[in-house]
């Protein structure tokens, strides 16, 4: 029993002296708190990334063809789909902006498409969800996040698949931050046809 009250004053011994270096502490000189970095408990939001149009994405039925052409329906997959917006390079072309999949499980980056500035996504009228997840899953310019990524884009040298990690980690940053996430929980791939 005595060991109560013992463990009840230290904690109030405790107490008082926090308390005590409070005031210490809000007695701070204001220039040397207005001197200090303001931080932020997270990464800003990029203008260059937005949220994709709905239409631009790949469809669930279009993700789990592209899931089961590379055999990896067992499990569920995460992707994450963002745009980023590209500034005109010379004057007299326009800007365009990119839709990016991240595909966590996979680990990679891909381009789904493309579209310059003032013109709308049409999807090919030919390809059906099955062949579009089938040509996206075999499609090149795929970034293989565990063997493409350098530490620098110096490291790059003129490569045409190596991509910088800074440029990575950006992209990652602001797909969590203002991309649309999509889950495919597991499922049994179609039979196939004969």
């Amino acid at each position: 029993m005595p060991a109560i009250p013992r463990l009840a004053r230290a904690s109030l011994t405790l107490a008082l002296a926090l308390a005590a270096a409070l005031p210490a502490a809000a007695a701070a000189p204001a220039a040397q708190a207005a001197s200090a970095p303001a931080r932020t408990p997270y990464p800003a939001i990029d203008p260059a990334f937005s949220r994709p149009d709905p239409r631009r994405m790949l469809s669930r039925a279009t993700l789990r063809a592209f899931l089961a052409e590379l055999e990896q329906t067992r499990q569920a997959n995460a992707f994450c789909f963002v745009q980023q917006s590209f500034e005109p390079r010379p004057p007299d072309e326009k800007g365009e902006s990119v839709v990016w999949m991240v595909w966590h499980e996979g680990a990679t980056i891909q381009d789904v498409n493309t579209v310059r500035h003032g013109q709308r996504y049409e999807p090919d009228p030919a390809l059906d969800d099955a062949t579009r997840g089938r040509s996206m899953a075999s499609s090149s310019g795929i970034v293989n996040l565990k063997t493409d990524v350098v530490p620098t884009d110096d490291d790059i040298r003129g490569s045409t698949f190596l991509v910088s990690r800074p440029w990575v980690d950006r992209l990652l940053t602001q797909c969590q931050r203002v991309g649309t996430q999509v889950r495919v929980p597991a499922f049994k791939p179609p039979a196939p046809s004969q």
